[in-house]
């Protein structure tokens, strides 16, 4: 395969053009159209590479959207591969050698750096030509999906987090349920009340938090911060109101309220085990908890709190497809990807399985009624979907997988527990120092 520009030029796109517009149905929800146009006659055959990283159990939906697009296109022959193990060192070798597959699973936070290196191909030309329904894609995944102001991935589905929690635990606490209307100091109160102990011993937690920096844009944002300034030249971390939701969430841990980093036993998943009363829940974890909990008790999810700005600004990320600029066959993958995001293709992936939210809200409705129909927790699984209205909104930077390096390193030990002595202010200082001089360097 031959090693192409990122953007596409005056002549690759007339090229593409000429080769046969995609109908603007065809975005959203009809079956896959053939390549090409009618007068062509007999057309050269093609040879796709697909990769993925996904569960076993989801490669049978894959292979049947593929099923879908081949039978339409019988000159196209689609190589489904899904590498389960060690992926993005995968991608990431096969993007230095410009040897990506055609098309592949991208996370949105690794958009942009994959299109800052040119291993994938700029879409909008293409998406202005066939008039791609963007506004059918949720605001702040095209945010991540974009890179200097244009397209280089297509929204396969999109994540973000609630509280689930247990109503076993709060009916004998004799407690009501949270309604979302919650912030987060009223979290803190319903937590404290569900912790139990005995004997100065924590025997359950009242919740759980997940330290991914992926997680904590939205929650920072929403209480008057943030990590980054608005251009992402200079990280602002250190300022007076992350140090307070930081010393908030610090002391939540150390007043075992949260359980700290190996507080839980091993090999024990906490909230399935009854001993959290509540947990941080994604939106993709719904079959999965389904399977963990069973009959043991009953359970719903619920929004996450407000922050002090008024706005929950929930954290989400997702997934993608990328198209790589070494591919041969630009074209006829783009009309794969199209055919792949589309609201047909996006209910046999996400909707239907009742995985993590659809990239496209035209399927909501269909993974709405899929998560209902076997009436089982959770039953207010919509709270997903409703807060994605109110979701962060910005790219992740290309230097986003070293930030998360130092983020590990520096803020999480103030999320997950450690050393009760740490300063805050002064962990928050060495992040934002070390941050700067990435940036500098990028």
């Amino acid at each position: 395969m031959s090693k192409s520009s990122a953007r596409l030029n005056r002549r690759q796109f007339l090229t593409l053009a000429g080769a046969g517009a995609i109908a603007t149905g065809l975005a959203a929800c009809v079956p896959a159209a053939p390549v090409g146009d009618a007068g062509d006659g007999a057309m050269e055959d093609v040879q796709l590479q697909f990769v993925t990283n996904h569960g076993d159990v989801e490669i049978p939906f894959f292979q049947q959207v593929v099923d879908n697009f081949t039978e339409a296109n019988p000159h196209v022959q689609i190589d489904l591969l899904n590498v389960s193990t060690e992926y993005y060192t995968k991608i990431n070798t096969q993007g230095v050698g410009g040897d990506l597959p055609d098309i592949f699973y991208t996370r949105t936070f690794d958009v942009v750096p994959y299109a800052s290196k040119e291993w994938t191909v700029n879409l909008q030309p293409l998406v202005e030509r066939d008039n791609i329904d963007t506004d059918d894609f949720w605001e702040a995944e095209v945010e991540q999906i974009t890179y200097q102001g244009d397209l280089y991935a297509l929204p396969y589905d999109f994540s973000n987090l609630g509280v689930a929690y247990n109503i076993n635990i709060f009916n004998e606490a004799g407690l009501e349920v949270p309604d979302g209307s919650w912030d987060w100091d009223g979290l803190r109160t319903v937590a404290e009340s569900l912790t139990t102990r005995e004997d100065g011993r924590t025997t359950r937690w009242g919740w759980a938090a997940h330290p991914w920096p992926w997680v904590w844009v939205g929650i920072i944002a929403a209480n008057g911060g943030g990590i980054l300034n608005e251009d992402q030249t200079e990280c602002i971390m250190a300022s007076p109101e992350n140090i307070e939701t930081l010393s908030f969430f610090k002391s939540l841990w150390s007043d075992s309220i949260i359980p700290e980093q190996g507080a839980m036993p091993q090999g024990v998943e906490g909230f399935s085990a009854g001993i959290l009363a509540m947990t941080t829940m994604g939106s993709w974890a719904t079959q999965w908890r389904r399977a963990a909990i069973g009959d043991s008790f009953d359970w719903d999810v619920t929004a996450y709190p407000f922050g002090s700005e008024g706005r929950r600004a929930v954290s989400a990320a997702g997934g993608a497809w990328g198209i790589a600029t070494n591919s041969d066959h630009v074209e006829e993958t783009w009309q794969f990807n199209v055919h792949l995001t589309s609201t047909e293709s996006t209910n046999i992936l996400i909707s239907e399985p009742v995985r993590s939210i659809p990239g496209r809200k035209s399927s909501v409705p269909a993974w709405t009624a899929a998560a209902a129909r076997e009436d089982l927790p959770p039953r207010n699984v919509e709270v997903f979907a409703e807060m994605m209205e109110d979701a962060y909104s910005a790219p992740f930077p290309a230097y986003w997988k070293d930030l998360e390096t130092i983020w590990f390193n520096r803020v999480a030990p103030l999320i997950s527990g450690g050393d009760p002595s740490v300063d805050v202010a002064e962990s928050l200082g060495k992040f934002q120092d070390e941050v700067n001089e990435l940036i500098a360097i990028s």
